[in-house]
């Protein structure tokens, strides 16, 4: 027809040219109208499905407004919970500061009471405290013991409670004690607490807002047809909420009028924000622009018949600049699509590219390279063999909650088994995420990672672990023996050596007191006892000295290492030497009993193991930096029992004690033959 307009139409015969023009412009007018109309009637169409469409979205926005303010509101609560549960004393400690803490963040957080429960029902603290008195303490609902025999953060749907008029409910957390034993931490609000979550003054007229819980009763509600605070939901909602999470839908249950109905559930608490709207609200404001638009829509009407001419040359363009438009934006699906498959052939993670029916349309060289399989094996077909059973289960979960628009766990991650080519099975870590389209296809990214490196050093380490465990349990076993050892031959040298010349005293002192007549006699006893005295003196002074170190005192580190040589040469028959090189007058009190102790011990393992004769011991030090040296004239020692799992417990004894001065302990046999103990460490400089 518009073609028909720029062609010249031949005139009929025996027709006049007034009346061909007049018939003409008539059918011309006829043709324009009914395009009008209906251009009129798509407009209406188009203006009140956009009105009903933005007041839907409207409609959801209060919706999840209202649910995200329950889920914060929930999870500020189990936040300040779980903080005053580090303030928990151990058991049998008294838990009045704890019950004044609670009351105080019962104050803070608008509730009504904190209750602390055992899973048995037994209420250990109650702030603030019931008006009942302890009575009141031994009643509380069952459901609030229910966190503690699930040990899971949780709330409480409406119950009943003695202490409280109306209905309550309760938000959770579970608290661990030292024992083993996990109580309940509940916070209890009653219905009306939940009230200023509406917001009602912010609603538009006519429109109501609710809180539902697990059970289909109402929380809270505002002034409306829905029905009572604590009754529950009508049949249609409750049969919504038990099929899905959110949605929106028309409720017209007899004798109440039409309502649109929006529902969301909050994931912390699992309650559902409902908003309704009365269903006229949906159509007024349609009906409104329907008027709106008619005279405007007129004036198009009249202004078509006079701008027809203009139509052509308006829709060239439009066609043409569509045209355009279509092919740019072809254009810039296909380098979006080039860059999306680019920066999957360069990830490095492996990454599989699926469709919503699980088959896979593209992966990159390292999934290739993690299950072995080539393009054509997987390309178009279902990711379910690279997965074990379980894990397959997990992953299809995974990918339907992605399409949800909600992600599974605190991170989105999952732990499972994959398959390679071959059948070989591996431990994995796997996710699933959206991949944006122009076109409106979903597609979704599985990226999977090879854990079994980071599965066999935790396995190694708790090996280890256990092998320190081992190793230290065995010290101990050899530490005990060792000082049980010498706690016998402490004894057997009091004995031998104390005992006996005790006696002799004793029967001298008998013999001068059984001849005190004879001044002479008595005299030469006395004598020989006081020199059995003092051979029991010297006796202890050196048995004394391998109990506890002479240089126990700050700066007798040289003269206690003198003394100590000059007696192992009196005792054992070796010829001992010290040389010292430095100031070791400020050397504290700890690291010179443990230089002490590593001499002792190297002198002893010298003479009993090595036979030497003759032992040297070098004491040297500049600025911090010191170093001890014990060389022997023995037979050597044997290299292996320095290997941290040999039995010795005296290279155990000065390996420890050169940790404890934080330095280094060497033993190694000398050319020349014998033995070389070397020990190097620092004097801290708060010591010096």
């Amino acid at each position: 027809m518009m073609r028909a307009l720029s062609e010249p139409v031949p005139p009929a015969e025996g027709a006049q040219p007034g009346r061909r023009l007049r018939w003409l412009l008539l059918w011309l007018l006829l043709a324009f109208q009914l395009p009008a109309l209906l251009l009129f009637g798509v407009a209406i169409w188009l203006a009140m499905d956009s009105e009903q469409a933005a007041l839907g979205q409207r409609l959801m926005a209060q919706t999840v407004a209202l649910s995200h303010r329950v889920n914060a509101r929930a999870v500020t609560v189990q936040g300040a919970l779980q903080r005053l549960a580090q303030q928990l004393p151990s058991d049998g400690q008294d838990l009045r500061d704890f019950q004044r803490a609670a009351s105080a963040l019962a104050r803070d957080l608008d509730v009504d009471a904190i209750v602390l429960v055992r899973a048995n029902g037994q209420t250990l603290a109650h702030a603030p405290l019931p008006t009942g008195g302890a009575e009141a303490l031994r009643t509380v609902p069952p459901a609030f013991t229910e966190v503690a025999r699930t040990g899971r953060a949780d709330v409480v749907d409406a119950t009943t409670w003695s202490e409280r008029e109306g209905p309550v409910v309760g938000i959770g957390v579970p608290v661990a004690r030292a024992s083993g034993e996990t109580l309940a931490l509940q916070a209890v609000l009653e219905l009306p607490r939940l009230t200023p979550l509406l917001e009602a003054g912010l609603l538009p007229a006519h429109w109501q807002a609710a809180i539902v819980d697990n059970a289909g009763r109402y929380l809270a509600l505002t002034a409306g047809p829905l029905g009572p605070t604590g009754g529950p939901v009508k049949a249609a909602l409750q049969e919504r909420l038990a099929r899905e999470a959110f949605g929106t839908f028309r409720s017209a249950d007899i004798g109440d009028p039409p309502m649109t109905v929006s529902y969301w559930t909050a994931p912390a608490t699992h309650w559902t924000a409902v908003v309704a709207v009365p269903a006229r609200g949906f159509t007024l404001p349609a009906w409104r622009t329907v008027l709106t638009l008619g005279v405007p829509m007129g004036l198009v009407i009249a202004a078509g018949l006079a701008g027809a001419w203009l139509v052509r040359r308006r829709l060239t363009a439009a066609l043409n600049g569509m045209r355009a438009a279509t092919e740019a934006a072809e254009a810039g699906r296909r380098r979006g699509e080039q860059r999306l498959e680019g920066m999957l052939q360069a990830a490095p993670i492996a990454t599989l590219l699926i469709d919503e029916t699980h088959r896979v349309r593209s992966f990159n060289p390292a999934a290739r390279a993690l299950f072995g399989h080539a393009p054509e094996q997987i390309l178009g077909r279902s990711l379910e063999p690279l997965f074990t059973p379980l894990s397959w289960r997990d992953c299809q979960e995974d990918i339907a909650a992605v399409l949800r628009g909600t992600v599974r766990g605190p991170d989105g991650v999952t732990s499972g088994h994959c398959v390679r080519l071959g059948g070989d099975v591996f431990p994995a870590e796997f996710s699933v995420a959206p991949i944006p389209r122009a076109d409106g296809e979903r597609l979704l990214s599985v990226t999977v990672r090879d854990v079994t490196e980071r599965e066999e050093f935790q396995a190694s380490l708790l090996a280890a672990h256990h092998e320190v465990q081992e190793v230290s349990q065995r010290f101990e076993r050899m530490l005990l023996r060792e000082m049980d050892a010498r706690q016998e031959q402490i004894g057997r040298e009091l004995h031998d050596a104390v005992g006996s010349a005790v006696a002799g005293v004793s029967m001298l002192l008998e013999a001068a007191a059984a001849r005190r007549n004879d001044p002479a006699l008595v005299g030469a006893l006395l004598e020989k006892s006081r020199e059995q005295v003092q051979v029991v003196a010297e006796r202890l002074r050196q048995l004394s000295r391998g109990i506890v170190p002479a240089g126990s005192e700050a700066g007798a580190l040289r003269q206690a290492l003198e003394q100590y040589l000059l007696d192992a040469a009196a005792l054992m028959g070796i010829e001992c030497t010290l040389r010292t090189r430095g100031d070791f007058s400020d050397v504290g009190a700890e690291s010179a009993g443990h230089v002490y102790r590593v001499v002792q011990e190297a002198v002893t393992n010298a003479v009993r193991h090595g036979q030497a004769r003759r032992i040297a011991v070098h004491l040297a030090r500049a600025g911090a930096l010191c170093g001890l040296t014990v060389r022997d004239d023995g037979k050597g020692c044997d290299l292996s029992l320095v290997h941290p799992s040999h039995p010795g417990m005296g290279l155990k004894s000065m390996q420890a004690r050169a940790r404890a001065l934080r330095g280094r302990l060497a033993l190694r046999n000398r050319r020349s033959g014998g033995c070389e103990v070397v020990l190097r460490w620092s004097e801290p400089p708060e010591e010096l």
